[in-house]
């Protein structure tokens, strides 16, 4: 369900996150479901029990999930509607465009691209 990049530079915590909130943005993760309780993820993953509980709290924190008394971690109805999902969002098209520039691509590659992605009309 969930993988960890140990080579990748970014934080455990920060990683997991990420994959919790887009897979619930792409459907993969529906609303009201339960997340594996901090124990079994950490051992599936084998990471410590502390970098899930933190990246859960936050998510919590955030609006992306809940928490249930002695049931766990479930995620939460309004995602969409989350500061957490937008922040998500801008720093992965923030990435992509940082990686495009160290390839070589200009800004007026960059705004075609943007265009045809979001449609010229979207601004008028």
């Amino acid at each position: 369900m969930f993988q960890i990049d140990l080579k990748s530079g970014d934080p455990i915590y920060l990683q997991l996150k990420a994959q919790v909130i887009r897979m619930a943005v792409a459907g993969a993760l529906e609303a009201d479901e339960q997340l594996p309780s901090v124990r079994v993820l950490a051992r599936e993953l084998g990471i410590n029990p502390n970098t899930v509980s933190k990246a859960y709290q936050e998510l919590e924190t955030e609006g992306v999930l809940y928490s249930v008394a002695g049931k766990g971690s479930f995620v939460a109805e309004n995602i969409h509607q989350s500061a957490a999902i937008r922040q998500s969002a801008l720093e992965d098209f923030r990435h992509a465009v940082e990686k495009a520039r160290q390839m070589g691509l200009k800004r007026p590659d960059l705004d075609d691209v943007l265009d045809r992605v979001c449609g010229r009309e979207e601004d008028e």
